[in-house]
């Protein structure tokens, strides 16, 4: 069974009819920016193809920001393509983030984790502890570290030396997980108000071409009771 093609009133293709959009069911300011970019409005009857519909939606969306924040920055134009392609701008961030992770980030990632905790803190003091009385009770003359514990305290410098800056590593990558958040933030909500947007004028288009439908089938029906009164007897 042949398929019903039409020829796009933009680019002149002959397409199947399922893939073009009549030129009525534009939304009100696309079909406006259409015209505005030819010679010649579009009428109702005229078809428009998905790609020449998605690229003006594309170039009105840009227009449209322009106008609204002025210069625009390689984010906001990602986001408006794929909002007008109707493409998805959410994405995994944990994965990605830590896929791109080195084995010294992931490293740092670990030590960080561990020295924050409360089973670090309490091995930790358990070990001091352990250390003070061996040298101090247990060994007496034969201690390895007597007082004033100067093995311990060189101990104690290195592993705050190494430990601080490991820590500043695992902190750097958290602020940067943030701002790829922020980033992520940023293109969800700008691509949800763009699609909000749109969808308000939609549904207002429906409304409109509901009320004038409703309207002429009103006046239908005046008419048909007019001329039923007309035929009956003595005028009703």
């Amino acid at each position: 069974m042949s398929q019903l093609t039409v020829a796009c009133a933009i680019c002149n293709q002959s397409l199947r009819a399922d893939h073009c959009t009549p030129a009525r069911a534009l939304r009100p300011s696309l079909r406006a920016f259409c015209n505005s970019t030819r010679s010649t409005p579009l009428l109702d009857t005229d078809e428009i193809c998905r790609p020449c519909s998605m690229r003006a939606r594309s170039k009105q969306l840009t227009e449209q920001l322009l106008k609204e924040r002025g210069q625009l920055s390689a984010i906001e134009l990602e986001v408006t393509a794929k909002a007008a392609l109707h493409e998805a701008v959410a994405t995994n961030l944990e994965a990605k983030f830590m896929g791109s992770a080195t084995r010294g980030q992931k490293l740092a990632d670990a030590v960080a984790r561990v020295g924050g905790s409360w089973g670090f803190v309490t091995a930790f003091m358990g070990a001091l502890c352990a250390w003070l009385i061996i040298n101090s009770l247990f060994l007496g003359s034969k201690a390895f570290d007597p007082y004033p514990y100067i093995l311990l305290n060189l101990a104690l410098s290195c592993v705050a030396a190494l430990q601080a800056p490991i820590i500043m590593m695992s902190q750097n990558r958290v602020s940067a997980r943030d701002r790829m958040q922020a980033d992520h933030d940023f293109r969800i909500n700008l691509k949800a108000e763009l699609e909000i947007a749109g969808l308000h004028e939609k549904l207002d288009h429906l409304l409109h071409e509901q009320w004038e439908s409703l309207i002429t089938l009103q006046q239908a029906q005046l008419d048909l009771l007019a001329e039923l009164s007309e035929k009956l007897p003595n005028g009703g």
